[in-house]
């Protein structure tokens, strides 16, 4: 194991350059959306569909032209949209995992990438699922079903729900990559182990502004690349069929697979960001390269995990494996 041969360069990116990074670990992966995205994000498509998909189809039955079927549409799409934002860290679960195990593996393993997010499913789950308030959505979602609109709930609800996970995760849009590939505990009886809020702290408040700012700027640019896919693919739709009204595909099939897509993209941008975050914080590809050439000199593996997911260290600087994660899976940019 070398661990300063990695497949890109490892160094300081733009935002830009980690956008154009995204797209060539898209070219060189592109399981990472087909395969491993859509492996962590089922359940919570076909829980989705379970919990909204009965608006378009009971809108349907009497036409979905007239004024309060559009009500109820647009009720559907926020809450459909909404949903998709709250629970893309936890779909993108597995691909997080993936672009940790190939590091140093040419050929990595979406079997071992299953496996070991079956064994942190709590943590994550938690973490990712309750407290990041996908879950507690869900609830407030399926206590509606088949109520009528309400402006209350299908309206001031979902934008104060939405400004609440929009502070949190751009304060904190590293904390996957903490609980998967750093491994921090959420608690500890060691004073001296580093725990997740600690690490938290430690990533996100020295570069708070830097973080939040390049968090709103990639969720800006990724809701235009939404929007124009989504058209994109009711423009398909519209040349092959000659149907160009938005009927029941465009709401049940093509609506969701945009927001999905963009949430899949998402998760590898964030990942990527993660990596300049620390490289820009931490030095770790100066760590990287010691780390390498002790392991030469002495043949120590200096705590690294043969699966490319590392431990945390008992310091505030975490094993740089998770970092090289992503670095190594894009080839040269």
């Amino acid at each position: 194991m070398q661990l300063d041969q990695t497949h890109v360069a490892v160094r300081v990116r733009t935002l830009a350059e980690i956008g154009d990074l995204a797209l060539v670990l898209l070219h060189r992966y592109p399981t990472l959306l087909l395969v491993g995205f859509l492996l962590g994000a089922w359940p919570w498509m076909v829980a989705n569909a379970l919990l909204l998909s009965w608006i378009p189809l009971t809108e349907a039955q009497y036409g979905l032209d007239d004024s309060e079927a559009i009500w109820e549409l647009s009720r559907y799409a926020t809450w459909m949209a909404l949903l998709v934002f709250l629970q893309t860290p936890a779909a993108g679960v597995v691909t997080t995992i993936y672009l940790g195990q190939a590091v140093f593996e040419h050929k990595p393993s979406w079997k071992s990438a299953l496996k070991i997010a079956r064994q942190q499913f709590w943590r994550w789950f938690y973490c990712l699922g309750i407290r990041r308030l996908a879950i507690p959505a869900m609830i407030l979602v399926a206590l509606r079903l088949f109520q009528p609109y309400d402006n209350v709930f299908d309206v001031t609800l979902p934008i104060i729900l939405f400004v609440v996970a929009l502070a949190v995760r751009a304060g904190r849009p590293f904390l996957p990559e903490m609980i998967l590939l750093e491994m921090c505990p959420l608690r500890s009886k060691n004073a001296n182990e580093i725990t997740l809020s600690r690490r938290a702290r430690a990533l996100h408040r020295p570069a708070g502004s830097d973080v939040g700012s390049r968090w709103f700027a990639a969720a800006l640019t990724l809701t235009v690349i939404f929007a124009g896919l989504f058209y994109s693919l009711v423009w398909v739709r519209g040349i092959v069929t000659g149907y160009w009204n938005f009927g029941l595909v465009t709401l049940l099939v093509l609506y969701p697979l945009a927001l999905w897509t963009v949430g899949g993209l998402s998760v590898v941008v964030r990942m990527i960001a993660y990596l300049d975050t620390r490289i820009r914080l931490e030095g770790w590809d100066v760590e990287l390269a010691v780390r390498a050439e002790a392991m030469r000199q002495f043949g120590e593996e200096t705590g690294i995990s043969k699966s490319a997911t590392p431990t945390p260290s008992k310091s505030i600087s975490v094993p740089p494996s998770s970092e090289a994660a992503a670095t190594t899976v894009g080839g040269a940019s």
